[in-house]
């Protein structure tokens, strides 16, 4: 069976698949935004004719993200407590922007007459203090009926310590014919408003992404046979069936980001790379994380301004991407995105209407695309059009062309920066003793130069960076994350494990249930720990010596340890996988310099220098390019500014120093 690994994102939609040789095979189509599946179908059907055979898809999908962005979510009747109503309209204190004299905080947009309140309740201790009766139940069921309900979102206070309560109105709603989300089932967890907005998001994403899913499975099956599967990649880096997937669709928030964190954590293990930067940058936004060494952390997810506690891969976005509208503002300074051209009409140089310069036809007048090896010759780039509306720009500036397009570039760039700098620096982390991996079809053009700005000395460009993200699908494991809130005095080592069990038993039931087979499936377990009278918490593996890894994390990230405090296990999760594919063959480099397929010049340091075209394709392992450069691929290109060297590493990696 072929298996596929396909990414939809903003700008074009990315397809990958084993040539069967150690090699992959990419495809890339400009993404069908009105209809997603006809791209997803159109880049299978390229790499793997319906007559080749069955198909196996892992599909990295946007439906539970734009629709959490665009707030167009399915109507949902919302059940809590008794004078805990407004729960979801009243949210946290936080402020985004502290001095904000008009704040306009970011809440589910639920409204207030699609709220039923139960007179039911528990304590903090999970022990039943107002019992729900028949009568409750019965009036219960009734309101919610009124209301004509998509879905329905239950979340009673502590019921992650006793779901007692949301199961019987569970049972009751059941037969509204409608899904319904229990808070205590999705996300056994303290903190109520940022479970109650989980649980919300969840019953919201029903009514949209299990028709879409469902609808691309019966597609594909009707074009490769039934027994061809569709596995959908998880914000936590895993994949599920759809049947799981469209069961608990908050946890597909952020699908499609998190394939390429996954491959380049995998990507880092294979060269020997500790922690790394990564930044990911495509045709509407940037992704950017640190990933430390080893596992892949989980933290709860930040989407449309709320906080998840589904947990995702550590992805930071910026709204900055190659398809990025840059405009003046009334000030007369330049802007770069959240706007962007998308796939359509695309950027001016692109030839399909744009009007508006963007970041990629910044890139193209300053001589960093070659108009002709653009996706590997087949599309070629609009010059002139580019220049004409960059020169129209530099006219309400009085800069030159090629100076204003330089603008454009230090505003995006200076963006992502910062992003760069939130993940690393503001947690602790110093940048100029990490690595950088850059991917996405625009991460090369940027990825020497923020390098530079943050005093690191060494880019890894890997294979196919355009498309990146679809290698990581294809790689992705099965996977099942589980957590349950504990919050007590740090037990023993036998309390933990009888903690873990349940949830350890239920990850292997669901995994099992997928067609994993027992013997295969490997599991970690994690712990949350945290000081008394502190509101973060620390993640670290199950095991010996914890409590010295806990101080000793605690000294890096806060400068000092409080041994005198209690330790409080805060939760325990459990991350289940499946058997992975390991991408990566090793192949035996020898050093030469790379040939040129054509002469050109980048701008730099506020100047232009005559540099080489070299293709990628064409580079041998030990294949070396000295800056200033440029090397063209398919499904990107890569920006060696002077100074640096990139050489084709054993891994097929650009390993830029």
């Amino acid at each position: 069976m072929n298996r596929v690994g396909i990414d939809t994102g903003g700008t074009f939609t990315d397809a990958i698949m084993s040539d069967g040789q150690g090699g992959f095979v990419v495809c890339k189509r400009p993404t069908t935004a009105q209809h997603p599946s006809s791209a997803v179908m159109e880049t299978a059907q390229t790499l793997s004719p319906p007559a080749n055979g069955p198909l196996e898809m892992v599909h990295g999908t946007t439906h539970a993200t734009n629709a959490l962005l665009t707030g167009k979510l399915g109507r949902v009747v919302f059940l809590t407590n008794q004078g805990f109503g407004d729960l979801l309209a009243i949210g946290r204190q936080h402020r985004p922007v502290l001095y904000d004299l008009k704040p306009n905080p970011q809440r589910p947009v639920q409204p207030a007459s699609r709220v039923v309140e139960v007179q039911a309740r528990m304590d903090a201790s999970g022990k039943i203090i107002q019992a729900l009766t028949q009568k409750e139940l019965a009036r219960v069921k009734s309101a919610v009926k009124e209301k004509k309900p998509q879905a329905i979102a239950v979340c009673l206070l502590h019921s992650f310590r006793n779901p007692k309560q949301e199961k019987q109105l569970e049972l009751t709603l059941r037969g509204l014919g409608v899904p319904v989300t229990l808070s205590s089932t999705l996300v056994p967890e303290y903190r109520e408003f940022e479970r109650a907005t989980t649980t919300w998001a969840d019953a919201g994403l029903q009514s949209v992404v299990g028709p879409a899913l469902h609808a691309l499975e019966r597609q594909l099956q009707g074009n490769w046979g039934k027994k061809t599967s569709l596995r959908i990649m998880r914000s936590d880096g895993g994949t599920a069936d759809v049947e799981a997937a469209a069961a608990q669709p908050v946890h597909l928030a952020l699908s499609g980001p998190v394939g390429g964190l996954s491959a380049a954590r995998s990507l880092a293990d294979a060269r020997g790379d500790a922690d790394i930067l990564t930044l990911d940058m495509g045709g509407t936004s940037t992704d950017v994380a640190f990933l430390g060494a080893g596992e892949l952390s989980l933290q709860p997810m930040e989407l449309a301004g709320l906080t998840l506690l589904a947990r995702g891969l550590p992805v930071h976005t910026v709204g900055t991407g190659g398809g990025s509208l840059a405009s003046l503002d009334h000030a007369g300074e330049w802007v770069v995105g959240p706007d962007s051209a998308g796939a359509i009409p695309g950027p001016v140089c692109y030839g399909k209407g744009g009007q508006q310069v963007t970041v990629t036809d910044a890139h193209l007048v300053l001589g960093h695309l070659h108009p002709h090896a653009f996706l590997g010759g087949d599309f070629p780039l609009d010059v002139s059009g580019a220049n004409q509306t960059m020169e129209k720009m530099a006219k309400k500036t009085s800069a030159s062309t090629l100076q204003t397009a330089a603008s454009v570039l230090e505003v995006a760039s200076a963006g992502m920066e910062r992003a760069l700098r939130k993940v690393s620096l503001a947690d602790g982390h110093d940048p100029r003793k990490l690595v950088l991996y850059a991917f996405g079809g625009a991460g090369g053009l940027h990825a020497v130069s923020m390098a530079e700005r943050l005093g690191m000395k060494s880019v890894i460009i890997p294979p196919h960076p355009g498309a990146f993200s679809a290698l990581g699908l294809l790689s992705a494991p099965a996977r099942r994350t589980l957590q349950q809130s504990v919050l007590r005095p740090l037990p023993t080592v036998a309390e933990r494990r009888n903690l873990f069990s349940p949830l350890v038993a239920q990850a292997k039931k669901e995994l099992q249930a997928e067609g994993v087979a027992a013997r295969s499936i490997r599991v970690q377990r994690m712990v949350e720990l945290r000081s008394q009278g502190q509101a973060g918490e620390f993640a670290l593996a199950e095991g010996p010596h914890l409590l010295r890894r806990f101080h000793a994390e605690h000294q890096r990230r806060f400068g000092y340890v409080r041994k005198e405090a209690e330790v409080l296990l805060v939760s325990v999760r459990v991350q289940a996988d499946g058997p992975a594919l390991d991408p990566w063959v090793r192949r035996r480099p020898r050093r030469h310099v790379a040939s040129s397929f054509d002469r050109g010049a980048l701008w730099s340091q506020g100047k232009l220098h005559k540099a080489k075209w070299v293709q990628r394709e064409s580079m041998k392992p030990g294949a070396q390019v000295a800056g200033p450069a440029l090397i063209a691929e398919y499904s990107g290109t890569t920006v060696i500014l002077p100074g640096w060297t990139a050489t084709l590493d054993a891994w097929g990696c650009l390993s830029i120093q």
